[in-house]
């Protein structure tokens, strides 16, 4: 864990994605100083008809972001700012079509590699 799921139709090259994912990354590993083997990204593409808000077509992003609970409020709110920021300079889109949202769960209820990952730095 940390990792992201981004559900996008502005039909990314594979070259822009393993650019996002590259600095998605890090720009976690920098902000709540998760291990980079811990860190990663999924991107669902949608096809064009697939987003609406207010009952009308968008072309909005929504990146949707799991961590584990016990950083501070400040941090995990530049983390998503800074990965908002990311997002719009890698693909040209407006920081008025991406929404995205950052849940928190509990290390005692979160695996990888058939374990229990540990406490977060408190950052």
């Amino acid at each position: 864990m940390p990792f992201f799921v981004i559900e996008s139709q502005v039909g990314l090259s594979s070259d822009i994605k393993a650019k996002l994912a590259s600095e998605i990354t890090r720009l976690v590993h920098d902000i709540i100083e998760s291990e980079l083997d811990l860190v990663s990204v999924i991107f669902h593409d949608l096809p064009a008809d697939s987003t609406y808000r207010a009952g009308k077509p968008t072309r909005e992003a929504i990146l949707l972001g799991y961590i584990r609970k016990g950083r501070k409020l400040e941090t995990v709110q530049r983390l998503a700012l800074s990965i908002s920021k990311c997002w719009s300079d890698i693909t040209g889109m407006s920081e008025n079509e991406i929404e995205l949202a950052i849940a928190e769960y509990p290390a005692e209820v979160t695996f990888r590699y058939g374990a229990r990952l540990p406490e977060p730095a408190c950052v």
